[in-house]
């Protein structure tokens, strides 16, 4: 094969042709595309696209336009005619020659049950060989034609030809195809700077129309489905019901294509055909095998849009959950139990789906409900898929031929446990070659930072970077007296830090003082006593907590304050060292005490918390982290401002992925911070504490504004109050007052299932993920205003009582949601005759919709609300 020419064309290199010439030019373009002329092929035999493609290279040396655009326009048409004409001569064959009977009386022809049945059966496999090869060559030629080199299939996927074809048609001026060319391969190659600037160049041209920027390789399911999922956004769901449901329409069909174009060749996979050297069966079982791998694939192609590195998640599922939802919000009741009811095929246990389809089936009606099924295609589609996985993992576990789940919704059992364990053998050996390239590119990656430190003294803090303890500047309160006492060279990492005389010791003394005044046991942990140790016990105080102590007279008031003070102090010290260029804002703030429980300190060999990374959950077991929920995904730097030392154990240490190897230890001291980022380059634990008691300041922080701390947004708001010179009891029942008359109007809850963000976005999120984003304010009508998580709130008898005596407020269920909620004024105009609902949330929606990349979100309250995990 010929070396390919660079044909990305420069636009200033183009000269105008004359208006004669275009019109020429056009109308030949025109009469050569004609749709019916490939079917005049040689004798009627199609044209093998790989010599059109070459004729038209040929012809773009010799700057043929015209000669380009027929011959790559007929390559990628007859490419399309091949796929289409195997795919439907296998599905008629399969459906001519299936292995059923006319005569009812006749035994099943199945192998195995003695030779008069064997024969029977590959009869059949014969008959439909032969109606496959006959189909084929009367349609295509002979087979030979149509055999297409690896290099030639790798041009046309990545849509090289559209590439030629976009310069072709600029030549000629026909804009509107060369802009729709140009887009249809930087789709595919999103990277490729010189298509981005002839885009945009394109864009600045006079004719050229938005509509033109098409997708020429866009597949139907998917064009569907990301048209659905905007409406759907946009909270038009009507309007988004048809494309869901025409996706799921051209998904089957696109699947049975797949499925039946997976029934070609054998690849060899790495060793010579004629040394291939097996028994019949055992080539039956290689060659099944293969064909069974490629049809489970097909999920993952049919899920994947173009110049993505990864499909969409719960693809299939995720449909059931959108329609779930807009069949909902349209009163179609009866559509969202069968949607809901079909989501439950995939996953079973999901306690959301099933608050919805108990909610949906009380607003139908029981008995009605009942009778709804869920669709038979997606259960024929299910049993399906299992049966070809548990033949995989057989072959897999037999033969060794490898076999990698592409499904999320896969039940465990499917895999055997022999297999399970030696998958897993295998990622921990994988992982252990990772973490030695990690540790490598960890070296580099703190060499740079530490030049770049040095350099543009970035810190501000130390006039010599490579001083293990230099004074900071003064003149800044916040570094007044404050030391670098280690940094990432001396912890053995990157992103790492230990800060000196953050503050005095009266100061450590005083918050000292105030966690074991005012501090409950358990608090943050959910009222658990020892979360990490049960050697240990846990007490810990919020700055929110506090004020209101002091308030009360509890506690000193300026204990209080002296807790927000130096949180923030802490705050600007960790974002002035590592020199962000964005505000750090709290996540959660938290004053911790671990005390050693004396009888239970013989031969522990436990840590006082368990090693971990603050923004994702570490698998120790494989060198890996995952970022995803629960895991807080949104914390970028954390501290812990340390108060004393007179206990024994209790070291802070850094490790390795694997959760074993110690990287650097941390003694706690006064008025000592270490401060690092909360990405998995940061694993940390805390050792056992033995004996006395370790109190510290446990502050973690992120970039995204959207998760500030709302319980140190309240603690400001708390200071102003009491601040100022009116009467604190004077304002506190005005308060109440006003509360209780936000909450007197009738709402409509509306949650929308995990998948509502962006009316705009494509990219590869679930309903979770764009669901997550969307911040939510909870108010409950409770005298003491404390918030809630909507996902545990159940609606009480009383507010049961009170609804049957008015038209009832119609509460969206909670859906695939844990946060998004909106309030509306929508009544019904029926009594309440409804048995209950799922749990529903009260909120006030977003005005502004934002993207966001986290999957799977539980929940978008800040850390206060969830009593975050400590360090």
């Amino acid at each position: 094969m010929r070396a390919r020419a660079r044909c990305c064309y420069t636009f200033t290199q183009h000269s105008i042709m004359s208006s004669s010439v275009f019109l020429l030019a056009l109308l030949y373009v025109l009469s050569v595309l004609d749709p019916c002329s490939c079917e005049a092929e040689l004798g009627g035999v199609l044209e093998p696209y790989d010599l059109l493609f070459d004729n038209a290279l040929e012809a773009y040396y010799k700057q043929d336009w015209l000669s380009v655009i027929l011959n790559m326009e007929r390559a990628l048409r007859n490419k399309g005619t091949v796929r289409k004409v195997k795919a439907e001569c296998r599905l008629s064959c399969a459906n001519l020659t299936s292995f059923q009977h006319t005569e009812p009386d006749s035994p099943v022809p199945l192998p195995g049950a003695g030779p008069v049945e064997d024969l029977g059966f590959f009869q059949r496999v014969l008959q439909r060989a032969e109606c496959v090869s006959r189909c084929e060559a009367e349609k295509l030629g002979p087979p030979s034609v149509h055999k297409i080199s690896d290099e030639v299939e790798l041009e046309f996927k990545k849509r090289t030809p559209y590439n030629y074809l976009q310069v072709a048609y600029f030549k000629i001026n026909k804009l509107d195809k060369a802009v729709a060319a140009a887009n249809t391969f930087y789709i595919a190659n999103p990277d490729h700077m010189e298509m981005r600037q002839n885009l945009e160049y394109y864009s600045l041209m006079a004719g050229v129309q938005e509509t033109d920027f098409k997708d020429l390789e866009a597949r139907p399911h998917m064009a569907e489905f990301l048209e659905g999922k905007r409406l759907y956004s946009a909270d038009e769901f009507t309007a988004s019901i048809g494309h869901f449901e025409k996706a799921l329409e051209e998904f089957f069909t696109a699947d049975a294509e797949c499925r039946a174009l997976c029934e070609g060749e054998y690849d060899y996979d790495g060793y010579n055909y004629m040394e291939y050297n097996a028994d019949l069966f055992q080539s039956i079982s290689d060659h099944y095998l293969y064909n069974l791998n490629c049809k489970q694939n097909c999920a993952v192609e049919l899920a994947s849009t173009a110049g993505t590195d990864k499909p969409f998640e719960d693809f299939l599922p995720s449909h059931f959950n959108y329609l779930q939802f807009s069949y909902y919000n349209t009163e179609q009741y009866e559509k969202a139990i069968e949607c809901a009811k079909t989501f439950l095929f995939f996953r079973p246990n999901d306690e959301v789906m099933k608050q919805n389809l108990a909610y949906y089936s009380v607003m139908l009606g029981e008995d009605k409900a009942a009778a709804v099924t869920a669709r038979e295609v997606v259960e024929q589609y299910i049993k399906k898929s299992l049966l070809e996985k548990e033949l995989l993992y057989f072959g897999d576990e037999i033969f060794g031929v490898p076999f990698v789940d592409p499904d999320m919704w896969t039940p465990e059992e499917i895999m055997p446990k022999k297999l399970r364990d030696k998958q897993k053998a295998d990622r921990e050996r994988a992982a252990r070659i990772t973490e030695e390239i990690g540790n490598l590119m960890k070296e580099i990656e703190t060499l740079v930072e530490e030049k770049t430190k040095e350099s543009a003294d970035i810190t501000q803090m130390v006039k010599d970077g490579s001083s293990k303890s230099t004074a900071a500047p003064e003149g800044d309160l916040a570094f007044d007296g404050i030391t670098v006492s280690m940094t990432s060279n001396a912890l053995n990492g990157s992103q790492r830090v230990v800060l000196d005389g953050v503050i005095t010791d009266d100061e450590c003394r005083e918050l000292h003082r105030l966690s074991n005044t005012a501090a409950q046991k358990g608090d943050g942990y959910r009222g658990r006593p020892s979360p990490h140790s049960p050697s240990e016990m846990f007490q810990g105080v919020t700055i929110l907590k506090a004020l209101k102590l002091g308030q009360e007279g509890l506690l000193p008031l300026k204990s209080a304050r002296l807790f927000f003070d130096l949180s923030e102090k802490v705050r600007r010290v960790v974002e002035s060292y590592f020199s962000l260029q964005s505000t750090l804002y709290f996540s959660y703030s938290h004053l911790v005490c671990r005390s050693a429980i004396e009888e239970k300190q013989e031969s522990r060999e436990d840590l006082s918390h368990p090693v971990h990374v603050d923004n994702c959950l570490l698998i120790s077991e494989l060198n890996e982290c995952m970022k995803e929920p629960p895991a807080y995904t949104h914390r970028d730097y954390s501290a812990i401002l340390y108060l004393n030392d007179d206990f024994e154990g209790g070291d802070f240490i850094f490790t390795e992925l694997d959760a074993k190897t110690i990287t650097a230890v941390v003694k706690p001291q006064c008025g000592r911070i270490v401060a690092f980022s909360a990405g998995k380059e940061n694993p940390h634990g805390v050792r056992a504490v033995t004996k006395g008691q370790r109190c510290a300041v446990a502050l973690w922080f992120t970039l995204d504004p959207r998760h500030n701390e709302k319980e140190r947004i309240q603690a400001e708001e708390l200071l102003k109050m009491l601040s100022s010179p009116l009467n604190a009891e004077f304002q506190k029942p005005e308060n109440e007052e006003e509360d209780r008359s936000q909450v007197t109007a009738s709402e409509k809850d509306s949650v929308k299932p995990e998948g509502e963000n962006t009316a705009t976005t494509e990219e590869t999120k679930t309903p979770e993920e764009e669901q997550a984003s969307k911040t939510s304010e909870e108010k409950t009508e409770t005298s003491t205003d404390a918030k809630t998580d909507g996902k545990d709130a159940q609606l009480d008898d009383t507010a049961a009582e009170k609804a049957s005596a008015k038209k009832t407020t119609k509460t969206k269920p909670a859906g695939k949601a844990k946060t998004k909620t909106k309030v509306a004024e929508k009544t019904k105009s029926k009594t309440a005759e409804k048995k209950g609902k799922p749990a529903a949330k009260k909120a006030a929606k977003s005005s502004k919709k934002t993207d966001s990349k986290q999957s799977k979100a539980k929940s978008s309250k800040s850390d206060s609300e969830k009593k975050k995990d400590e360090l």
